[in-house]
């Protein structure tokens, strides 16, 4: 949002009994022997301004960034940290497509919802869907060390998640949320199990290039689902699907 800015001069004297009358904030721009120079947000009735021009308000999102000292990370607290041990399962937030997903979970996700993970690798993923506020978050992988680093990650960050080595067509559940991170050759063999896994909304990712796309959109043609979003980055591609 824009603001205009009226900047005015005044003799000192004259400047500090308008404080007294003004009764609010000014910036000070330049203090003289003899006068002042500051702005206002408003024409003053009365004073002629020297110069009236366009500002940018910043809000504190806008400029207070996370700041590295050592080995502290100053954040500010509307942001939502996740602690990820480095290990050998996929998922440490570099990668375009764990981006993508997480912009999508930011996006599309209701709070209140339940949720699977499927290849849930570090457990980055579900770990952001507890933090968005999902009642129940169940993640799943076929890696056993995946399953365990998933498990320790999840107790660094202080949340709870049901975490299992498991197939899609192992499960017989269903969940408000489906988060499937995964090979686009994988999407092919499973899913069938997949779709079934959730009622409402999914995120589909992994799938590179846009021959993978193509493919990808011609398949989900064979099921009861509709593209509410596409993301791209760096050559890979991430899809948010409806349940119809």
């Amino acid at each position: 949002m824009n603001y205009r800015e009226y900047i005015y001069r005044l003799g000192k004297e004259d400047f500090y009994q308008f404080l007294l009358d003004y009764g609010k904030g000014v910036r000070l721009l330049e203090e003289g022997k003899e006068d002042v120079v500051f702005a206002v947000y408003e024409p003053l009735q009365g004073f002629e301004s020297i110069e009236v021009r366009e500002i940018k308000a910043i809000t504190p999102k806008d400029s207070f960034k996370p700041i590295t000292l050592g080995e502290f990370v100053v954040i500010p607290p509307w942001l939502k940290p996740i602690f990820i041990n480095p290990g050998s399962a996929f998922g440490t937030g570099l990668h375009p497509t764990t981006q993508m997903c997480l912009k999508a979970i930011e996006e599309f996700f209701q709070e209140g919802w339940s949720a699977i993970d499927v290849g849930c690798g570090s457990g980055i993923l579900s770990i952001a869907l507890k933090l968005k506020g999902a009642n129940r978050v169940v993640a799943i992988d076929i890696d056993p060390q995946a399953v365990q680093e998933c498990k320790a990650n999840a107790k660094l960050n202080h949340v709870e998640l049901e975490v299992y080595r498991a197939q899609p067509k192992d499960l017989n559940q269903t969940f408000d949320f489906m988060v499937a991170n995964l090979e686009t050759h994988i999407f092919f063999e499973v899913m069938q199990d997949l779709v079934k896994l959730f009622e409402k909304r999914a995120v589909l990712s992994g799938i590179y290039k846009k021959d993978e796309l193509r493919e990808m959109l011609k398949l989900l043609r064979n099921y009861p689902l509709k593209v509410k979003k596409r993301i791209s980055k760096k050559g890979w591609f991430c899809l948010v699907v409806d349940k119809v």
